[in-house]
């Protein structure tokens, strides 16, 4: 992020009570290869210490902070016959951004470089990492505990935390993101002072102080709080898309929406205009005639959820999309499963880790790694054909059915409900039996034979086994295959 203002840069690198990790001050120091030396530590110790940039500042005295001037010009600097700005990058790698300015403030001249950490692996200069270690350059191999501890940093690099927006005033902090979910969502009273909710906001980190009096926004607080996407490039078409066709194909669509909000803003509303264009059926309820969706609220919230915060967000030009056909609903994010889709009930993995704690604060979906789990229950407490999940190299698919009675349901239809009734038997330390799956096909005593069929058919395909092979067929139980 580029340096706008160098003087207010300067004026919050001197309220810091010392020097630290990411930030030394030098008078001068013409050695480029020290100066080079320095650009890695501090880079290095800027990605421990969780800062986005580490600053290198000549002119000021490090003891006394006394603002002193330098003779050093950085832009005018040579290594042999070449820039030392071009030599610099070249000798430094990975490539990370490096800013070099120098400016002048109150008569005096200074100078300062400016070097954000990589997110690829440890910063070397000319071959070599270094660190700090209190306020001392020295280099990375002597301190292998710390260079444990960096390797895991970089691996750490998340969408989330990077910025959609730099160098910001308040009033277009308060013009682009609307803070109110942070309050309404959570039951929080809000204050009345905008400092205090400018506060908040760096805390949940949807924004950065930038140290120059101005704020940069980060891409978390852009997609949650935006009031318009479209302001931010980096998640522009990242909103949900609603599309919903005539039948039960793509042949003939009724309508096409698109949101512009924020997910925290917009989620609300989206459902609510999602759940009254989904298709229904009539039903008695309480003696009263109620036209009911045909897929459960809970479900369709979660998924979509789910989609939200397993997005690969570098998959540009596309976000996620909800398809409503007649027998079905589609969600499909963009990037493919982290986990297999057998084990996407019982394994935790997140691509967006802060935009999933993010979600699951606000309530807009489950508890960590409750969704789904939640999904299938509703599904199966409405006797529903069980959901598909499909992964491919570059998408992650869910399909939801409409109701749709035992006898109709095709072999794979009934497999499935199998398989998933059966992980989730086991995730509550029980065991699926030829009695809970006629319950959860709504299938009466006298249909034992057809579903042991199913779990027959299931069994032969691997995917359950008997939970102790030695049993009899009349009180057998069940497991996942991989449980067995």
């Amino acid at each position: 992020m580029p340096i706008h203002d160098p003087c207010a840069l300067l004026n919050r690198l001197l309220e810091e009570p010392n020097e630290s990790a990411w930030l030394e001050f030098k008078v001068n120091n013409k050695d480029p290869r020290e100066i080079g030396e320095y650009v890695s530590a501090l880079a290095n110790s800027a990605m421990l210490a969780g800062r986005d940039r580490a600053f290198l500042v000549f002119g000021v005295e490090d003891r006394s902070r006394n603002r002193v001037g330098t003779e050093l010009r950085l832009q005018q600097l040579k290594q042999g016959n070449e820039d030392f700005t071009n030599w610099l990058a070249r000798m430094v790698e990975p490539r990370v951004l490096i800013e070099v300015l120098d400016f002048v403030c109150d008569g005096l001249a200074y100078s300062v470089i400016a070097v954000e950490p990589s997110y690829e692996r440890p910063v070397k200069f000319a071959g070599t990492e270094f660190t700090r270690i209190g306020e001392n350059k020295k280099k990375l191999a002597e301190f292998p505990e710390h260079e444990r501890a960096l390797w895991i940093a970089t691996g750490r690099r998340r969408f989330e935390t990077a910025v959609a927006s730099s160098n910001v005033t308040t009033d277009d902090v308060f013009a682009t993101l609307d803070p109110d979910p942070i309050y309404d969502l959570t039951g929080e009273p809000k204050p009345k002072n905008s400092q205090e909710i400018i506060r908040k906001m760096v805390d949940a980190g949807f924004l950065l102080d930038n140290l120059e009096g101005r704020f940069d926004i980060t891409n978390l607080g852009a997609i949650m709080l935006a009031r318009d996407v479209t302001v931010f490039p980096s998640i522009a078409g990242k909103t949900v898309r609603i599309v919903k066709y005539a039948g039960r194909d793509k042949s003939r669509s009724d309508f096409e929406q698109e949101g512009k909000k924020g997910y925290a803003v917009g989620f609300t509303g989206m459902m609510r205009f999602l759940m009254e264009r989904l298709p229904k059926e009539e039903r008695y309820i309480d003696g009263v005639r109620r036209m009911v969706p045909h897929f459960p609220e809970t479900a369709v919230r979660e998924v979509i959820a789910n989609a939200l915060i397993h997005q690969d967000f570098m998959v540009t030009g596309v976000g996620p999309v909800v398809e409503i056909y007649e027998n079905r609903i589609e969600v499909t994010n963009p990037g493919n499963s982290l986990i297999s889709t057998d084990r996407i009930l019982d394994e935790r993995r997140s691509r967006n880790e802060k935009l999933a704690a993010t979600m699951r604060s606000f309530g807009l979906c489950e508890e960590r790694g409750g969704g789904l789990d939640k999904t299938l229950i509703e599904i199966e407490a409405q006797h529903l054909p069980a959901p598909d999940f499909i992964s491919s190299a570059n998408s992650m698919r869910v399909v939801l059915f409409a109701p749709k009675p035992f006898g109709q349901m095709s072999k794979a239809e009934k497999l499935r409900a199998c398989f998933f009734h059966c992980v989730l038997r086991w995730l509550t330390h029980d065991y699926m039996s030829n009695a809970t799956l006629r319950e959860r096909f709504s299938l009466a005593p006298e249909d034992y034979q057809a579903v042991s069929a199913v779990i027959a058919e299931s069994i032969k395909l691997s995917r359950i086994a008997p939970a102790d092979p030695s049993q009899g067929k009349r009180n057998a139980r069940y497991v996942p295959y991989w449980a067995a």
